[in-house]
């Protein structure tokens, strides 16, 4: 491998979100937050109803950022296989990767709380 194969934009994009989902995801296993607040952890409206969902909805999403920094890291490595393409929508791409796989995570954790928890 070249040093040019690594500075495609997809590798380098999905590299950097994908360790950072990873290490989010564990960090967020190990030291979940213990209240609920405004600043920390996974807070949307059903998340901070109570204190089971918010439990619950922390260590559920911890869990789905952790594969999905998998995810992105495995992806990243593919696209040194693939040919290159501009950088402009290579790096239009990998947004658009990152943001399908966080509307996944949001949506699986909202529909988990709403069937556990009956909101």
């Amino acid at each position: 491998m070249s040093l040019e194969e690594f500075q495609n934009v997809i590798f380098i994009i999905l590299s950097i979100i994908g360790v950072g989902f990873l290490a989010l995801g564990v960090f967020l296993m190990k030291f979940p937050p213990k209240r609920i607040n405004g600043l920390y952890g996974y807070r949307t409206s059903r998340s901070m109803q109570n204190h089971d969902a918010w439990n619950y909805s922390q260590r559920y999403s911890a869990k789905i950022m952790v594969v999905l920094g998998i995810v992105y890291l495995f992806l990243s490595l593919g696209s040194l296989f693939v040919p290159k393409i501009d950088d402009v929508y290579s790096a239009i791409l990998s947004i658009v990767i990152v943001l399908v796989g966080v509307f996944v995570m949001f949506y699986k954790t909202e529909r988990k709380l709403a069937k556990k928890f009956d909101f």
